[in-house]
This record gives structure tokens, C-alpha cells and sequence, in this order.
């Protein structure tokens, strides 16, 4: 990232990359913060507290779309047309029985580690007097559960007296060491 700031790469941190689409307009991440999750347990009967650390916390960030009217490309599209098929992107992480995260990319999410996000709430658009609009979206990281490892299985140890059930390979162990026997002469 070094070298990488928004005043030499100002189109680099005016967008959101979401799978393999561009957002539209101008994006501004708020609220990308990294924190801790830690247990503070304050000692009983004497002075002072103890901490453990529980790891991080599942990413949550704001995303502040502002949208123009303006046609600013050779097919005439402006950011509303635009907005529309990536509104059903972004609904698309959380459209189907599973959450389906998508790859993601700003400067400022990356450095963060946010790399795969899901849809959290899209905002209605919030209309300014120039033609404009306003849309906030609320993101946030989707680790699946991983499924619990099962423990080995260990033989049960035989109760005294009970007896062993006959191998079903016996015969055949005696035919191989009768064998065994007969070539070592």
C-alpha cells in the first residue's frame, strides 16, 4: 500500500469493487474500525481485573453511495442506471437460502482486512436539490460456522471375564503361518 493515497489515486478511493462490478458514483466507507473482542473479568475479593483475549469480531463497516443524473460515459448511463443493477448485486449476497459472500475492494477496507462481505441493509435514496442522491449501505464480513471437529473414537476396553469373539480371519492367519513355516525349512 505504500504510495497509495487518495490525493494520487483519487478514482482508486471513490470506489467499491464488489465481485467484479464497480460501484457507481462516489463511495465512502465509515466505520471500518478494527476491534478487539476482549472478556474483562474484575477479581473477586481482591483488588485489580483480569483480561483474555477472545480475537476479533466479525467486520461491520457503512457505505455512503452519492449518486448524480449526469451521464459520464459513452452509453449514456448515469449512476441511477448503474445503481439499480448494482443495488441487486450487493442484494444478491443475501438473496438465497445461504449467505453468498463476494470479494471487495477500497484502499481503505483492504488495510482493514476486509476482503469478502456480505449485504447488511441497503438505505433508501435521500435526494438532494442538484439532481442528486444519497443511498447508505450497511456491510458486513460472513464467516460460516465451521462444523465442530468430532472426537476420535477410542476402543472400549473389555470387561473382565467377557469373552472374545472369534476372528473371522483365523483360518486363514493359521494357512499363512503353516506357509511362512513350510518355506523357512
Amino acid at each position: 500500500m505504500n504510495g497509495l493515497h487518495p490525493y494520487t489515486f483519487p478514482e482508486l478511493y471513490s470506489k467499491l469493487i464488489l465481485g467484479t462490478e464497480i460501484s457507481p458514483g462516489k463511495f465512502t466507507p465509515s466505520g471500518h474500525d478494527r476491534n478487539e473482542e476482549w472478556d474483562n473479568q474484575k477479581a473477586k475479593g481482591t483488588t485489580g481485573a483480569s483480561s483474555k483475549l477472545n480475537g476479533r469480531s466479525i467486520g461491520t463497516f457503512t457505505g455512503t453511495f452519492e449518486l448524480s443524473g449526469d451521464s459520464d460515459d459513452e452509453d449514456g448511463e448515469n449512476d441511477f442506471t448503474r445503481w439499480d443493477k448494482f443495488q441487486k448485486l450487493i442484494e444478491s449476497t443475501t438473496s438465497g437460502s445461504k449467505p453468498v459472500a463476494l470479494a471487495c475492494y477500497h484502499p481503505d477496507l483492504c488495510r482493514n482486512g476486509f476482503t469478502e462481505i456480505v449485504n447488511a441493509g441497503v438505505g433508501g435514496m435521500v435526494w438532494d436539490d442538484k439532481g442528486g442522491a444519497k443511498v447508505t449501505v450497511k456491510f458486513q464480513e460472513y464467516k460460516p460456522s465451521k462444523p465442530k471437529k468430532t472426537a476420535k473414537a477410542k476402543a472400549k476396553l473389555e470387561a473382565p471375564g467377557k469373552v472374545d469373539k472369534p476372528d473371522p480371519n483365523a483360518k486363514a492367519k493359521a494357512e499363512l503361518a503353516g506357509l511362512l513355516a513350510e518355506a523357512k525349512k
